[in-house]
């Protein structure tokens, strides 16, 4: 098979230093469940650091955390352990060391003998005097539940693992417990490979004459139009007035989202008073220049004006359903997705006054009010904050379910929004569990908001998350958090005032640039064929036959499929 033109050696040469030619890595076991199961699965990595994972050995290794009592049962020929009559949320433990610039997964199974709560699987650093929350469940009786996560230390140290549930009325079973290190390439060479797995696909060329025969050497050059995975960047109002702003822009992205201008309390800040006129203007702009949209949002229970909160509830229902067919109408066809009900997990405004179902009407009537863009459901914390129980991935399955249990909505496909609003210090390892829990679902996730607070790292932790993201299946899109205008930006500047690029912009440019297949050339071997392997996207591929002159280009689709190759015959 033919191969690129000149370029074979330096190409070698460029994945051993990535690390594709290098082996010898555990694999990452991308597996997850969401579901409750009978019988937990075995621990992953047999382990790992943990001692006595499955309790094959009784409770040897673990030890009683708190006022608890613990003993090893067995049910249906499955091992577990037990922790009962206990008067504080703390139940067994398990110690070990840990060591700094090394990535950590987790994975456990628990159950509950009665009723149902959160479990929380939590480390303690010693040398640090820290808590790190590295996953947690919805447990339920009568089935285990898989908890996944991760963590990283700043510092070696000695560490303990604990188990906590504040329903201490029901005992608390753990099963499958697995801590795994990998060090900084490992993890690296297992973020390349999926990339090379989940994001790339080879491309098949074809070429003969009008008779059918083969042509050998023919010159193929692909170039490509647009990645196929969503990288995009939110914008103020402020673009408008920037023709500069405007050419840095539109260069870079594919997608963009309104910082506020499509917010209810922005085109209706007086009640019966619209104004649409900003996003209007902004909107003909990104369609003007083929960028496509999303739209940011619908409702919002925490950021309502007054006059909405006050609403009683037969009110607030009507106004609330005006708006959806205000904006909505106004916008149908013309963008990618909604925020159907901004951090509804977070402020449940209208679950509080409208009942239990009232996110899953509204998806319902978004999705007729707008049949061709997918509806969000966009949340914090979730990906950035494991401490915080409110959003917890378990808890952003349950929701989902909820909504789609709704009758209409069985067949809904409704986006996973994860804004990734993150702090100075963000927990890769758990990044990526999240991610796998999340892709059980099979629903899209994309990262809506993503940013990272200013530090030193701030750069580096931002290629990091990126990079997180693109090599993950689950994911299908990322947004941008910068909120740019003259005068200054939010917590993350890609570029300044004067729109030279910061050092996350560095970042951003440097990855948008490594994530391209772009002026690719090569020949046709002698059965007129010329493979190779690109990024998921719309491509141009330029026939051109030496012998006769002849020149054809075609637009081509290189997305995501089961089959590994896209075959695409030209005739000359």
């Amino acid at each position: 098979m033919a191969t690129l033109e000149n370029n074979g050696f330096l190409l070698c040469c460029c994945l051993f230093l990535a690390g594709y030619l290098v082996h010898g890595a555990t694999p990452y076991d991308y597996s997850a469940t969401i579901e409750c199961l009978n019988q937990p699965l075995d621990p992953q990595y047999g382990g790992g650091l943990i001692a006595n994972p499955s309790f094959d050995k009784g409770v040897e290794a673990w030890k009683v955390d708190g006022h608890v009592k613990i003993e090893a049962r067995e049910s249906g020929g499955n091992k577990f352990i037990v922790a009962y009559n206990r008067t504080t949320p703390f139940s067994i433990s398990q110690s070990f060391y840990l060591k700094e610039g090394v990535f950590y997964t987790f994975s456990a199974w628990v159950q509950l003998s009665e009723g149902s709560d959160i479990v929380v699987a939590m480390i303690y650093n010693s040398v640090e005097n820290t808590v790190h929350v590295v996953g947690s469940v919805i447990a339920k009786s009568g089935c285990w539940s898989m908890i996944k996560g991760g963590l990283t230390v700043d510092q070696n140290a000695p560490s303990v693992l604990h188990f906590q549930c504040n329903n201490t009325k029901s005992e608390l079973r753990v099963d499958s417990v697995s801590l795994k290190e990998f060090n900084k390439h490992e993890w690296q060479e297992n973020r390349l490979r999926n990339i090379e797995k989940v994001r790339k696909r080879t491309l098949r060329v074809n070429v003969a004459n009008k008779n059918g025969k083969k042509i050998k050497g023919a010159k193929i050059k692909i170039q490509q139009k647009k990645l196929q995975f969503v990288i995009g960047c939110a914008t103020p109002s402020s673009i408008l007035m920037s023709k500069s702003y405007q050419e840095w822009f539109v260069s870079r992205f594919t997608t963009t989202v309104f910082d506020n201008e499509m917010k209810w309390y922005y085109t209706e800040r007086l009640q019966g008073h619209e104004n649409y006129t900003t996003p209007d203007a902004m909107l003909k702009f990104f369609i003007d220049h083929g960028i496509d949209v999303r739209g940011h949002n619908i409702l919002w229970g925490a950021a309502t004006q007054r006059w909405v909160r006050d609403l009683p509830p037969r009110q607030l229902l009507s106004e609330s359903v005006r708006r959806m067919g205000s904006v909505m109408s106004r916008y149908a066809g013309k963008l990618v997705a909604w925020d159907v009900v901004n951090e509804n997990l977070h402020h449940p405004l209208f679950e509080e006054k409208l009942g239990k179902n009232a996110s899953a009407i509204f998806y319902k009537i978004a999705s007729s009010l707008d049949t061709k863009a997918t509806m969000f459901l966009n949340e914090f914390n979730t990906l950035e904050h494991p401490a915080d129980m409110v959003s917890i991935p378990s808890k952003y399955v349950e929701k989902l379910q909820e909504i789609k249990a709704f009758p209409g909505n069985e067949e809904l496909v409704i986006g996973i929004g994860l804004q990734g609003h993150f702090d100075p210090h963000p927990n890769i390892p758990y990044i990526r569990a999240v991610f796998d829990v999340l892709g059980e679902t099979k629903m899209p996730i994309w990262l809506t908001e993503l940013n990272v607070e200013p530090c030193p790292k701030q750069a580096y932790f931002l290629e990091e998350i990126m990079r997180e993201a693109f090599a993950h299946p689950g994911v299908k899109g990322m947004m941008i958090w910068i909120g740019w205008s003259p005068n200054g930006c939010h917590e993350m500047c890609l570029v300044d005032s004067k729109l030279q690029n910061s050092p996350s912009g560095d970042v951003v440019d440097k990855l948008l640039a490594e994530w391209k297949t772009t002026n690719l050339n090569g020949v046709t071997d002698n059965g007129g064929a010329f493979e190779v392997k690109v990024f998921h996207g719309d491509y141009y591929v330029t026939v051109y036959n030496p012998k006769t002159g002849a020149n054809v280009t075609r637009e081509v689709q290189v997305y995501d499929d089961k089959s590994e190759t896209v075959d695409v015959s030209i005739t000359l």
